[in-house]
This record gives structure tokens, sequence and C-alpha cells, in this order.
């Protein structure tokens, strides 16, 4: 394992791909261990995270390695299997998914975005499907993005291999939040930890999410009135609502 990095602390798992001489590119050796991290990440949902970044300072990956197409069918064989494996290890892990983005985002390296519940990225981010330029439309991508957006962009984006901007990415719904380039790593660090620290109720959301989507109206409604009640009872949250009015009352005081 010698092309990303692999920290466990607690409940907390972080890989760093770190394969600065192909520009982070995901080799299907790479793409297999990670899966199988993944797929070994149990607990309940919201018990456990998982933080996905790169090394350096261009980009985050330049997608699956070309170089292995030079193996022919067999080779785009070996990258649909572990692309396909390692795209349902993410789907089904129970952890709370927080990939931090910088650079450039392109190919097979937006799967972890597009399946990541938090996606924090650098404000000079593009996110971008090139493989129209090899006359490759990218069919597992675009069943990917679709987890985010229509069909009908989705389309577009892998049709043309246009560019998205961190804005734009924002603005669909593929990036959680952008921050400034100057500070970056810490500002994200910071970020990354407040997302841990709320990750049991972010699991409640991520529930309603998926249970209110096929539900009318009505149900979500009840839905949601059911939920807050878990949700009050989660780790944490009566410290924070005491820490909350004691912050209110401290400034209600008079100097």
């Amino acid at each position: 394992m010698t092309d990303f990095k692999l920290q466990s602390d607690g409940p907390v798992t972080r890989i760093t791909i770190d394969r600065l001489a192909k520009s982070n590119a995901l080799s299907s050796d790479m793409m297999e261990e990670i899966a199988g991290i993944v797929r070994g990440i149990g607990g309940a949902p919201g018990e456990k995270a998982l933080v996905i970044d790169a090394a350096g300072d261009r980009g985050f990956s330049a997608g699956a390695d070309i170089s292995e197409l030079r193996a022919g069918r067999e080779g785009l064989e070996r990258q649909e299997e572990v692309i396909l494996g390692l795209s349902e290890g993410i789907e089904t892990c129970p952890a709370l998914i927080v990939t931090v983005l910088h650079g450039y985002a392109k190919g097979g390296g937006t799967i972890f975005p597009c399946l990541s519940d938090i996606v924090i990225a650098r404000a000079d981010v593009y996110v971008s499907f090139p493989e129209i330029q090899f006359r490759m439309y990218p069919f597992l991508l675009h069943a990917l993005l679709t987890r985010r957006i229509p069909h009908s962009l989705a389309w577009q984006l892998c049709a043309t291999g246009r560019a998205l901007g961190a804005d734009e990415a924002f603005g669909l719904g593929l990036v959680t939040e952008v921050l400034p380039m100057e500070g970056f790593r810490e500002r994200a660090e910071e970020r990354v930890r407040h997302y841990l620290d709320i990750r049991a109720s972010l699991a409640l959301g991520l529930e309603f999410t998926a249970n209110a989507a096929s539900l009318p109206f009505a149900g979500q409604m009840k839905l949601a009135g059911g939920m807050i009640h878990r949700n009050f009872a989660a780790p944490g949250v009566d410290e924070a609502i005491k820490r909350h009015r004691a912050r209110l009352a401290s400034k209600a005081r008079p100097s």
C-alpha cells in the first residue's frame, strides 16, 4: 500500500490518496484495496466516520489510471469491476463519509464526492468527466452523478466533458461547502472536525432524506415529528443546548 495512506483514530478512518507521480490517478489495485477498507467499516449509522482526501497541492485525483487500458478489454473489465465494487462499498457504508477536494477531480476520481455525505472543496476546484475525448462515454460516472443531479445534466457533463467550477458544483449540490484557498488545509480540518462531532445527528438527517422521498407531504411531516425526538436523544444535544442557553444568559447580563 504505497499509493494511499491509511490512518485510524478511534471511530474515524482517513484515507489519503498519495500518488503524486501519477496526478493521484487511481489504479485498479488502489480502488480494490480502498473498497476493502470501506467495506470493513461497521457499526451503526452515525457511529463511525470516513474521511477521504488527497496529498499534494495540484489536485485531488486525475481519475482512473488510463494507462491500464493498454491491456485492452482485459484492463477495461478490471477497471469496471473495481469501480463497481468501490461504489457499492461507499454506498452501503454506515459511516458518515466526508471528502475534501482541492484542484481537480476528474473522471473516476469523482466516485468519492458523488457518493459522500459531505464534500468540502477548495475555491479552485473543478470537476470534470473527460472520458469523451477518448470517444468513451462514462456510463458508470453518469450513473454516479444521478445520485446528486438529474439525468439530463449528467448527460450534458458526460457528453461534453465540460468542467464544473467550485461555485457551480456547490449550486448543484455536488459540493457541500466551498472554502477559500488561503489556509485551506487548516480550515478544512476545522470543518471536518465539526461534521464528525455532529455525525449522529447527520445520520438521522440522511435517514429522513432517504425515507421521506417516497412519502406524501403529510407522511413526511409525521416522519419528521418522530425523528425530532430521536435527534433530541442523540449524543451531545442536551449539552449543546445548555451551552447555548449559558451564552445567551451571559450576553443578557448588564455589563
